[in-house]
């Protein structure tokens, strides 16, 4: 794996030492660790937009996907509830 220098501020620089010391980790596997964590929340954000796009530009459209994956929901009737309302921390 080909690796690059990056010039971050001092007080960075500590952070990420402080951290994977205290994971028991490089700073290099936690930097790796930060940029897919990143990568994932910036696709998950991505996605919230189109659906935000969806539901502005097509409120109807959007409303029949909502409908049907509802239809697809194999989970609505196991009988375990909502799982927003039991795990509301897991909902901003």
């Amino acid at each position: 794996m080909a690796k690059t220098t990056v010039s971050v501020s001092t007080e960075a620089r500590d952070v990420f030492a402080a951290v994977a010391a205290s994971r028991n980790t490089t700073m290099f596997a936690l930097l790796e660790e930060t940029a897919r964590r990143l990568e994932r929340e910036e696709a998950m954000r991505q996605a919230t937009l189109d659906y935000e796009r969806l539901e502005k530009e097509d409120p109807v459209g959007f409303a029949e996907y909502l409908a049907e994956g509802r239809l697809w929901d194999l989970t609505s009737g196991d009988g375990l509830g909502d799982a927003r309302a039991e795990f509301p921390e897991l909902n901003p």
